[in-house]
């Protein structure tokens, strides 16, 4: 990916980003977080576990950096993520941190909304 496109999507506001993520995933059937001996997770005022991901390789790579400097991106079927990692990160009490950018923005989101906001987009390609 170009680096013009990647910082004019970087330059978009979270809720953009969180539509970019979803349109893309359901086009690539692929989502991508970052791992190392485990995957990285982030937490907030209120002690809960967010766990960031991203919709293409290029954008995790880019925020491993600080805390995540040693981890690299890792590529998560779209099947397993909406069927398999998003009720373990509900029943586990943790959230989704979707597309956060190098300045840590991002939008969190409850598992099940993002697994059904996944199922609407997925139902537009049928």
């Amino acid at each position: 990916m170009k680096q013009q496109k990647i910082n004019d999507i970087l330059r978009l506001s979270a809720e953009e980003r969180y539509l970019y993520f979803i349109r893309k995933i359901a086009d690539f059937k692929i989502v991508w977080g970052l791992f190392n001996k485990g995957w990285a997770m982030v937490g907030d005022p209120q002690n809960n576990e967010i766990i960031p991901f991203w919709p293409e390789r290029e954008f995790a790579e880019i925020c491993a950096v600080d805390t995540w400097n040693d981890y690299l991106p890792k590529a998560i079927p779209l099947f397993d993520f909406k069927e398999k990692w998003l009720f373990g990160m509900r029943k586990d009490k943790k959230q989704a941190g979707v597309f956060y950018t190098p300045q840590g923005k991002g939008i969190i989101v409850d598992p099940l909304k993002l697994k059904n906001d996944i199922e609407n987009e997925l139902e537009q390609y049928h």
